[in-house]
C-alpha cells in the first residue's frame, strides 16, 4: 500500500518586523549627519592643538640652541659662535654656505650635535628628512673633523643666527630667531617658518619669546644705541655683529649666507 502524499501548500510571505537592535534608514542618516557636524567642529581644533604642540617643541629647541651657544662661549674667551672668524681659537672648520658655520662651530666642540633641533615640522620648506649629522660623519672618530656633513649643507634651517656676540653684551640682545623675521618686525608670508603667524626670538639672557605679526608690529627689541624699544632687529645687535641664515630656494630672508651687518639704532 502506497503512502498518501499531501500537496505542499506555499505559505504566504509575511513581512518580518525589524530586529530590536537595528537602525532604520532615517536613524542611520541622522547618525552620519551628527558625526559629520562633530568632525567639522573638532578636526580643526585638533589640528590647531597639534600645531601649538609642534611650536612648543620649536621653542624648546631654540632655547637649547641659545644655551649651547652660551656654553661654547664659556670655553672660548666669552665669544659666541661667529662664522666670520671660524672656530675660536685655532681650529678651522669649512662650510658652504658659511652661515652653517654657526651651528657647525657648536657641534664641532661637541656641545649640540643633533641636527634635528635646527628644523621645524611646521616649516613648509622642510622636506621631512633630517640630516644624518652636522659634522661630517664619514671622516672617522680619529680624523680631524674639518667640514660639515653633506646632508646638513644645501638645506634651509628653521632658525637664523647672530654672529659676533659676546657674553658681556646686553642681556636683551637677540642670539637666534625663527626664519622669516623682517626689519619691520613683521614675519614673512613666503619665507617664514610659520608664514606670517609670527615666530620665536631667543635672547642672550636665555629667554625665548614668541612674537606674532600685526598690522603695526610691536617694538620688541632694544636699541643698541639708546636703549629705546624698536622693531628692527639689525638695530638691536652690535654694529660689528651679523645676521646669518640660509634662505630657502627662491626666497629672501633677513639673514644671509654671507652675513648682514648690524645697524646703529636710534
Amino acid at each position: 500500500m502506497r503512502p498518501t502524499r499531501y500537496p505542499i501548500v506555499a505559505r504566504s510571505a509575511r513581512p518580518q518586523p525589524p530586529s530590536p537592535g537595528a537602525f532604520t534608514l532615517i536613524e542611520l542618516l541622522t547618525v552620519i549627519a551628527i558625526i559629520g557636524i562633530l568632525a567639522a567642529i573638532f578636526i580643526p581644533t585638533m589640528g590647531s592643538a597639534l600645531d601649538k604642540a609642534k611650536r612648543a617643541v620649536d621653542a624648546a629647541n631654540l632655547r637649547e640652541i641659545v644655551k649651547a651657544a652660551s656654553i661654547y662661549a664659556q670655553d672660548n674667551s666669552d665669544h659666541l659662535p661667529d662664522p666670520t672668524t671660524g672656530v675660536i681659537p685655532t681650529t678651522t672648520l669649512n662650510a658652504n654656505p658659511r652661515a652653517l658655520l654657526w651651528p657647525g662651530i657648536i657641534a664641532h666642540n661637541g656641545i649640540l650635535t643633533d641636527p634635528k633641533v635646527y628644523f621645524s615640522k611646521l616649516d613648509p620648506f622642510f622636506s621631512g628628512t633630517y640630516p644624518v649629522s652636522i659634522i661630517n660623519s664619514s671622516l672617522g672618530a680619529t680624523a680631524a673633523k674639518t667640514s660639515l656633513d653633506p646632508t646638513f649643507t644645501g638645506v634651509s634651517l628653521a632658525y637664523e643666527f647672530v654672529g659676533g656676540l659676546k657674553t658681556g653684551d646686553p642681556a636683551a640682545t637677540p642670539v637666534a630667531y625663527t626664519r622669516g623675521l623682517q626689519t619691520t618686525g613683521a614675519w614673512s608670508l613666503t619665507s617664514g617658518v610659520y608664514k606670517d603667524t609670527g615666530g620665536f626670538v631667543g635672547f642672550l639672557a636665555g629667554n625665548v619669546e614668541f612674537y606674532g605679526s600685526t598690522a603695526t608690529p610691536a617694538a620688541v627689541f632694544t636699541s643698541n644705541n639708546s636703549g629705546r624699544k624698536i622693531a628692527n632687529i639689525r638695530q638691536a645687535i652690535p654694529t660689528a655683529a651679523k645676521l646669518w641664515g640660509v634662505p630657502p630656494n627662491g626666497q629672501t630672508t633677513l639673514g644671509t649666507a654671507t652675513g648682514v651687518a648690524g645697524q646703529l639704532g636710534p
